[in-house]
């Protein structure tokens, strides 16, 4: 995938059975990581495929950061990176994710889901990912291009790993956790789930109600919506963003763009990226506007206001463009995502009708995170283990559910139709912008630090107030979607 704005963006549950709990040797070898001696490193064996626990096995790298005050000591945290393709590993040797407070009362531990990172890495053809073709619907032959592209690259990746592919889902990683709880010698968890990582608490949760201490779904995922249903509220969350971008542009001074229409200023950069005259930001091809919606959006993740409105005054006058600092793009992301949802579009006129239907919610944007990566879902060829469906979440502690009232990746619409979705689950709305809310105020630090030490949950209906983004990013862009 080509650079854009700066930006790189990455990114079988059995509904209604709890699954039964991992069985392994108590202990774990932790050693001291190679890029962090203050951080723990270690692997644990799990089935490549749990529906066949006594076949192939694959190692799920791990790392912990011991309690600071072990002797106040809780229990264990489990971080669940977002992605698909998030690494806990490198997430903890970087620093600790949480607050002094809580870094005190727990082991904090995090993994690299499966297929990623240390734990088994899906190999695939550099040179053909870089292939990835438009997904803008342009007639048959385009449809069919798509889909004969992604039965190619599956069939690569699963040439060069082997059938690692076939079983990237959530699902799969919660029981890899449930795995290394066993290993450790707890009964119960605590987690705390950050983007995609909340999928796989939701999935840990509907397999191991009983397992679960206590649980942090950050920027919530919702895995119950279909093809058309996914790709529209995407398209909603991301314009909703864009929105407040040009609210902000009208009432502050510092905006580049300020006292002008930023809708037309984007859409005069679109039409010229449908012509191909947009040239790339610190590069020679021209930029598609697939990628320039796609960058703006990873803008809203901090968000990065000042540098945008920057930047797209930059892009309409030719002039050359800071290119932000960015994270190494994950190798492929399709493959996790495609486990975990059945993406439908029988005809080239059902997918054209999909992108009216993204461009009718988002009609600057002309879609969201998602509409960019589930196209490359057609005649993938591997099997969906764990389909979209509502989760059955029966835990005895209840959830607490943080979103920002304006996520541009897993939007609001996503937050209130999850929270209705688990009986017992609180959701605290931050009544800003941006994506993860954690980390965003102390109103927000607060509410998670009493749930996670005393279980004290909000009343109904709580909100954190919105913090004025500032000139710099709040939060590192990410190079996945969520």
């Amino acid at each position: 995938m080509r650079r854009t704005l700066g930006v790189l963006l990455a990114a079988g549950a059995l509904a209604g059975a709890a699954a039964a709990p991992a069985q392994a040797e108590a202990g774990l070898d932790w050693q001291p990581c190679e890029q962090n001696a203050e951080v723990e490193c270690s692997t644990v064996q799990v089935p490549l495929d749990w529906a066949n626990p006594q076949g192939e096995q694959i190692d799920i790298a791990v790392a912990r950061r011991p309690a600071t005050d072990p002797a106040r000591k809780i229990g264990t945290l489990v971080a669940m990176p977002g992605g698909p393709g998030g690494t806990g590993v490198s997430w903890l040797v970087g620093g600790s994710p949480f607050d002094p407070e809580i870094a005190a009362r727990f082991d904090v531990v995090s993994y690299d889901p499966r297929g990623f990172g240390g734990s088994h890495q899906l190999q695939c053809d550099p040179a053909l990912m870089e292939e990835m073709p438009d997904v803008r619907p342009d007639g048959p032959e385009q449809f069919e291009g798509l889909k004969d592209y992604n039965r190619r690259a599956s069939d690569d990746c699963r040439a060069r790993s082997g059938a690692i592919v076939d079983h990237m889902d959530t699902a799969s990683v919660a029981r890899d956790i449930d795995a290394f709880r066993a290993a450790l010698g707890e009964q119960q968890l605590s987690l705390y789930g950050i983007s995609y990582g909340t999928l796989t608490g939701q999935m840990y949760a509907e397999q191991f109600p009983g397992r679960v201490r206590s649980l942090v779904l950050d920027s919530v995922f919702d895995h119950s919506q279909d093809t058309s249903g996914f790709m529209v509220t995407q398209a909603e969350a991301a314009e909703d963003s864009f929105d407040e971008f040009a609210k902000w542009c009208d009432r502050d001074a510092a905006c580049a763009l300020h006292g002008e229409d930023v809708g037309a200023v984007y859409d005069e950069l679109y039409k010229r990226a449908e012509a191909g005259e947009l040239p790339q930001p610190g590069g020679t091809e021209p930029m598609t506007p697939v990628e320039l919606s796609r960058g703006v959006i990873g803008a809203f993740y901090g968000p990065d206001w000042h540098s945008l409105a920057t930047q797209l005054d930059e892009m309409r006058n030719d002039q050359p463009t800071t290119v932000a600092q960015q994270q190494n793009p994950v190798p492929n992301p399709t493959a996790a995502f495609c486990n975990d949802h059945r993406i439908e579009a029988e005809s080239p006129e059902d997918y054209a009708r999909l992108f009216e239907q993204q461009e009718q919610a988002a009609p600057h944007l002309r879609g969201g995170v998602g509409g960019a990566l589930a196209p490359y879902c057609l005649d993938w060829k591997a099997p969906v283990q764990n389909p979209q469906h509502v989760p059955d979440i029966r835990t005895e502690a209840p959830v607490l559910i943080l979103n920002a009232l304006h996520d541009p990746a897993t939007g609001y619409n996503w937050a209130t139709n999850v929270d209705s979705q688990i009986e017992r689950a609180t959701m605290l709305t931050y009544d800003g912008w941006g994506h993860g809310v954690y980390t965003r105020s102390e109103c927000t630090a607060k509410v998670t630090h009493d749930y996670l030490i005393d279980g004290a949950m909000p009343a109904e209906g709580a909100h954190c107030p919105a913090v004025e983004p500032g000139p710099a990013p709040t939060s590192v862009r990410p190079n996945m979607p969520w």
